[in-house]
């Protein structure tokens, strides 16, 4: 363990700061900076509060616990960032990825120790996991690493399970709770790999496997789950309504299969060039790469020739599903392209590679062949990528890559052949380690430049804000997730989790707007900044120089109709491309057509087709707006002052979890404007209040306080247990 230590702790330094001195910032680039510093500092803020529900710089507002569980809010490495503070979180990020690998390699450690691997090999095959091509290709992805440490522990309890030692069902139902706590979307793959695991460990003749054992393992995981059930509730509802439910089925068989550019993900080293994978178009970045520095599959190939046992098969249908479009059971809900459980491959493999070492036997033929296999593979990607780029060569890092590739297997042949010590070997592997990181972190720092402008030219301020950026090239590109990075409420963002009514109203209104998870009007902004009551813009060049300028067209938060149109009306003037359909809905407020009724009382019916300019229509807005209006993590209270009975609207995405209260009294709240809300307000001075808790919350709570008991239960039970049962692996 101290030599594990020793060598993560070496590689990470020696990879790491080069990098960090070269660029200054070592993490911006990204899906890094553009989620996970932005959604790390909005954690900190939210958890600050005491009662993180409802968070205002996540787009127009989003329920928190379903929108960031996935990212940041379950992670224990998060909070101990959340203690840094805003001035020092870069420190923070930098030490909290270097306790993130010494968390993965020890664990992977205990697992190989468990599974008979000797104490060297043990430290050998730790690192190799850790320092895997999925470990690098996920630098900039900080919320992978948790599912990684959480399945190893969910492999170790099983292992405690199926070989009948003391407190198994404890420790499964703790690992259950871990895998799915940690990360629910990656508690998928993670479950389903582990189950596929244990059907193969049955059948090894090495645990005491039985019916009572398939019943114990799978209310054991169960009650893990149930002990979730205060986060995955309210996660459900959710992502009930988000683009991501809709999203391309995991079971889509129709996808183009890749095999030459899934099988080098196995072979050499991850590649940053976008490059097809299982559809035309796709990014290399969507599969995450399953290799391990210099050994690749070599030894791998040769304990599965070598012997027919569990672990072989195992291997072999891994690699099936890896290689297939089967890879989408592991995906369910959503992007079948993915393959995020590499890492449970992954281990698999340097399972097989360090047994193979502990036998030391001859493997010259198997590396040789091997290498001539790994060889045409990687050839016929080069020349690929070549014609593809219509024989232009690819880039220098592309090329540094792929003679780290063959430099590997140079070594590892000269290795077979005796011309190498194994420890010069595992001496390469380092360096090879520490090149690829290199090579990887050296395609970062692109975004640096308005980072920092944002971070320290832009004041913190409250109200919505919408930052946009003007590059000199005459082009418009969004600055994803600037409100979240400088405390400001934001009509533009950049996330995974977008409520489909936030997403339809950019899409049906404007026919044309940033595409998948951007959400950025392209035509009509001036209008949609009204409508959503943006105050302040931020004029953003490519030098990172910042601008500050008042909208033109601003309206308070929560104005008053006089009038309204259908939705089933607003949906017909999509067909005519001439409309201004923003425009129209600050003319009109648009109300679900089974709602018509209850406040038609107080809003004449409006002509959608009536042609007004926009300072008109913002003028008559003007006139009954709200004053004082402020939003916190429990939603937001407005006062206003209005001289007759009035319908108004909030530009706050409709949830069923806000309740509405007039000076203390319930107030019903209505559907307007596709996704937004609107009250019934009296006449006179008014005090309005819209307090917000997470739908499935309480009921979250209650069932995982049945789990506790259950887990109660399974505590007494195997304290029951004596004499533990220990099985020797063969």
């Amino acid at each position: 363990m101290r030599r594990l230590l020793f060598l993560t702790l070496m590689t990470l330094a020696i990879a790491l700061l080069p990098v960090a001195f070269l660029w200054g910032d070592l993490w911006l680039s990204s899906d890094f900076v553009h989620q996970e510093v932005s959604f790390i500092l909005e954690t900190k803020r939210m958890l600050a509060t005491g009662a993180p529900w409802w968070s205002w710089n996540t787009y127009l507002g989003s329920d928190f616990i379903g929108s960031y569980a996935f990212y940041t809010l379950t992670s224990p490495f998060v909070w101990i960032n959340c203690l840094f503070p805003e001035s020092l979180l870069e420190v923070g990020l930098i030490i909290t990825f270097v306790l993130k690998f010494l968390c993965m390699g020890w664990l992977a450690w205990r697992y190989l120790r468990k599974m008979g691997v000797s104490r060297q090999n043990s430290t050998f095959g730790a690192y190799l996991f850790t320092f895997s091509s999925f470990s690098i290709a996920s630098l900039y992805y900080y919320h992978f690493y948790e599912p990684i440490m959480a399945f190893l522990l969910l492999l170790i309890a099983l292992e405690r399970l199926l070989r009948r030692e003391r407190w198994g069902m404890t420790c499964v139902s703790l690992a259950a709770f871990a895998v799915t706590f940690v990360n629910f979307y990656f508690a998928i793959g993670s479950f389903i790999a582990a189950f596929i695991y244990v059907i193969f460990r049955a059948f090894s003749g090495e645990v005491d496997f039985n019916g009572k054992v398939v019943l114990k393992g799978i209310g054991a995981v169960l009650v893990g789950v149930v002990m979730c059930s205060f986060l995955l509730l309210p996660i459900y509802y959710q992502m009930l309504i988000t683009t991501r439910a809709e999203a391309q089925s995991a079971f889509d068989t129709t996808a183009i299969l890749n095999l030459l550019e899934r099988l080098r993900t196995v072979f050499m080293p991850k590649v940053v060039e976008g490059t097809t994978v299982f559809v035309p178009d796709g990014s290399a970045s969507l599969s995450n790469e399953a290799c391990i520095a210099v050994f690749g599959l070599s030894l791998a190939l040769i304990y599965t020739w070598r012997h027919r046992n569990w672990l072989s098969f195992l291997l072999l249908t891994l690699l099936v599903l890896y290689l297939s479009p089967l890879n989408g059971i592991f995906t369910l809900f959503t992007n079948p392209l993915y393959t995020r459980w590499a890492y449970a491959l992954t281990l698999i493999i340097v399972l097989c590679t360090v047994r193979q070492l502990d036998e030391e036997k001859d493997v010259r033929k198997g590396v040789l062949g091997y290498a001539i296999l790994a060889s045409i593979v990687v050839l016929a990607f080069v020349a690929k990528v070549l014609i593809s780029n219509g024989l232009h060569l690819p880039s220098l890092r592309f090329l540094a890559l792929i003679a780290l590739f063959f430099a590997g297997i140079v070594a590892l042949v000269l290795w077979a052949k005796g011309k190498l010590s194994l420890r010069i070997l595992k001496m390469a592997v380092v360096a090879c380690t520490i090149v690829q990181m290199w090579l990887f972190l050296l395609n970062l720092g692109t975004d640096s430049l308005w980072y920092n402008g944002l971070k320290n030219n832009v004041e913190k301020g409250e109200g919505a804000v919408v930052a946009r950026t003007d590059f000199r090239d005459g082009k418009s590109f969004l600055v994803y997730n600037a409100g979240l990075l400088r405390n400001h409420a934001s009509v533009e963002g950049y996330q995974s989790v977008i409520t489909t009514g936030v997403d339809s109203l950019f899409k049906t209104s404007t026919r044309n707007f940033w595409a998948k998870n951007k959400l950025r009007a392209n035509v009509h902004q001036d209008e949609f900044d009204a409508l959503l009551s943006v105050k302040t813009i931020y004029d953003i060049d490519s030098a990172g120089i910042i601008a500050k300028r008042e909208a033109e067209h601003y309206i308070p938060m929560g104005f008053s109709y006089d009038s309204y149109v259908t939705r089933s009306e607003f949906n017909k003037l999509m067909a005519d491309t001439t409309v201004n359909l923003p425009l129209v809905m600050l003319n009109n407020v648009v109300l679900e057509d089974d709602e018509v009724e209850k406040l038609s009382d107080l809003l004449t019916h409006g002509d959608a087709q009536e042609k007004s300019d926009l300072g008109t229509v913002v003028a008559n807005r003007q006139q009954f707006v709200a004053t004082d209006f402020k939003g916190d993590s429990h939603g937001f209270e407005a006062h206003v002052t209005l001289p007759a009975k009035k319908v108004m609207f909030f530009s706050v995405p409709y949830s069923k979890g806000f309740t509405a209260t007039i000076d203390g009294k319930a107030a019903p709240i209505y559907k307007a404007n596709l996704c937004m809300m609107a009250l019934k307000v009296p006449q006179g001075s008014h005090t309005i209040v819209l307090d917000y808790f997470p739908v499935g919350l309480k009921t979250g709570l209650w069932l995982s306080l049945a789990g506790i008991l259950l887990l109660v239960l399974l505590i007494w039970h195997d304290k029951k247990t004596t004499g533990p049962r220990r099985f020797r692996i063969r």
